[in-house]
């Protein structure tokens, strides 16, 4: 910690882990500011982790998985198609965000009721 300003570096499997130690360092005493360096790295390849997506979206009862189409690549899930409602889209990146190794989930789903 330099002047009240903390940098967190290493490698993480999931982003829930990356946010969670940010969390827990901002509320430290006398953090004024967080730098988060970590490193989302999946133990799992791409085209797993696509399947994994595609494999919660069909759990969710909430999400129409035959209308999205997912993509992987360096730690993104991009989410393409249609879905019937607002519900249905958090539903979906939700979803996304949980795999391992996703740091970022883009959507661009469009809500068509």
């Amino acid at each position: 910690m330099r002047a009240g300003w903390v940098t967190l570096n290493g490698e993480v499997e999931w982003q829930y882990q990356r946010l969670e130690v940010e969390r827990m360092v901002q509320h430290v005493r006398g953090v004024v500011g967080i730098s988060n360096n970590i490193i989302v790295t999946p133990k799992v390849s791409a085209d797993q982790v696509q399947a994994k997506i595609e494999e919660a979206f069909k759990r969710e009862a909430e999400i129409d998985a035959r209308h999205i189409s997912v993509a992987v690549s360096d730690h993104t899930a991009s989410l393409y198609g249609h879905v019937h409602s607002l519900n249905e889209a958090i539903a979906a990146r939700a979803a996304a965000a949980s795999a391992p190794g996703i740091a970022t989930v883009e959507s661009h789903l469009v809500v068509t009721p």
